[in-house]
This record gives C-alpha cells, structure tokens and sequence, in this order.
C-alpha cells in the first residue's frame, strides 16, 4: 500500500504517532503546568518521523540524504533567513502598534517569547523546542514529504490547499487540551481553518522560493507560534491572525503563476 499511496500512508501513520502521544492530553483536558505538557511537543514530531519512515522505504539512503540535505539548506537568499527568524517578530510589532492606536493598549512586550502552556521553562530552552518539534517536527513531513509529492500531479496552490485539510484534521485533538482552541465556537473554528490555509499558501510560496529548504519553513514557523502564542491581549491575536491571512493572500498570486509539479523535489 505505502508504494501505491504514499501520500494516503504518510498522512495515515503521521496521525498515528501523533494522536497517541496526545491522546493523554485530550483526555486531561486544558490543564497547564503538568509533566503531560511535554507531550505536546513530543507529538508533533509525528510528521518528521513518518516523512524518514516513508522516504526510507519508498527511496532508500538516496532519498534520506535528499530529505536531510532540504532539511538543513541554510544556502539560500539572505532575504529569507531575515523573514524566517524576524518576520513573526516584526508581524508582531506591527499588530502592538494596531493595538495600540485601535484600542488604546499595549500587549505585555516583557511577554514576548514567553509560554503560559510551558511557564516553567526559560526563554531559550522554550524557543529551541518550538524550533526542534514545532518548526522541524512539522515542516519535514508537510512541506519536505507531502508538499513536494502533491506539486508533482497540482498546481502549487491546489497543493497548499489540499495539504491545509490534512493539517487541519492532524490538529484535531489539540481542541481538547489547549485553552485557547478549546474554547472555540463554529464560526471561531472556521477562521481558525482559514488561517490556516492562507498560512500553508504563505509555507509553500517560502518552500518553493527558497529552493525547497525546509530549513526556512520550519524556522518561520516556529518562530511564528512563539509570537502568536505570547501573553497578550486576545486583540493582538487576533490582529496578528489577520495579518498573516492577508499576507498569505497576497502571496496566492506566486502560486497561481507557478505551472504544476514546479516545486522542489
């Protein structure tokens, strides 16, 4: 089955090793603070591990080393590095300046950077487990397994498309232990899908400009949930949830240009 439908085996073994390493979490429910905290983290690293086990079964030491070899591409442009691991700060201090002038407020800046899920870990510590579980532990699989695969038969949007209903449907159990998430209504969840689809459009044009490093993508988006997730007001949020679905949109024109199967491989 995995030579026939890769991509069906993949998606279906990363939910696997996900689910089981959260599924204590869901049925703790949105408590913060425990030692289960952690498994968080350690279920996210899911679609890495499904990406080598379906690349060394489908392609060998050949196709690992191409997997290794992406996912560590730091030769690319300086522009991307710069967006990598200062866009989400600057998306950030845009939104406490909308904030600011909209409605009169600053967010906490001291709280930048900082976690209420993992309070009990420093800064650093906290910032290279986003980027190790969250960044790599994601994109491996996403963008450095499934996305190249999809871009070969779709266009690099219907790709980023069809990739944002599987990762929304990987989040599932995250509604049962995340505060935020869990507290969500219909029309909440729907603009959390959104966001999500404009953000895997916004993954794959920095996939694909990048020369297929998933090295970028994995750091933004990182960096990225560190932003997003500091103490703040839910306003700045809510603003930074916008402006990253504007910028996604802006960037679907890339997509729309690119031919089919252009992507990185």
């Amino acid at each position: 089955m995995f030579q026939r439908y890769p991509l069906i085996t993949f998606f279906i073994l990363t939910y696997a090793l996900t689910w089981l390493a959260w599924l204590p979490l869901a049925l703790r429910g949105p408590v913060y603070g425990d030692s289960l905290s952690y498994l968080h983290f350690l279920g996210s690293l899911g679609p890495l591990v499904s990406a080598f086990v379906m690349t060394g079964l489908l392609s060998g030491r050949s196709g690992l080393r191409d997997l290794l070899g992406r996912a560590f591409r730091w030769r690319v442009a300086s522009g991307w590095h710069l967006l990598a691991w200062f866009g989400p700060a600057a998306l950030y201090a845009i939104a406490a300046v909308m904030v600011r002038l909209v409605w009169r407020e600053w967010p906490l800046l001291s709280q930048f950077g900082h976690s209420e899920e993992f309070a009990q870990l420093a800064m650093p510590v906290y910032w290279v487990l986003s980027i190790v579980c969250y960044g790599f532990g994601e994109e491996v699989g996403w963008r450095g397994f499934a996305l190249p695969r999809l871009q070969q038969k779709y266009s690099s949007l219907t790709s980023a498309v069809i990739l944002s209903l599987f990762w929304a449907v990987w989040h599932l159990p995250v509604f049962w232990f995340s505060a935020g998430m869990s507290k969500m209504g219909p029309a909440e969840i729907v603009g959390w899908y959104f966001s999500l689809l404009t953000g895997s459009v916004l993954l794959t044009w920095m996939y694909n400009g990048a020369r297929g490093s998933v090295l970028i993508v994995a750091v933004f988006h990182a960096m990225l949930d560190v932003a997003m997730t500091s103490p703040s007001p839910g306003s700045l949020s809510t603003v930074m949830g916008a402006l990253l679905t504007i910028w996604g949109v802006i960037s679907i024109g890339a997509l729309v240009r690119a031919k089919p199967g252009t992507g990185p491989a």
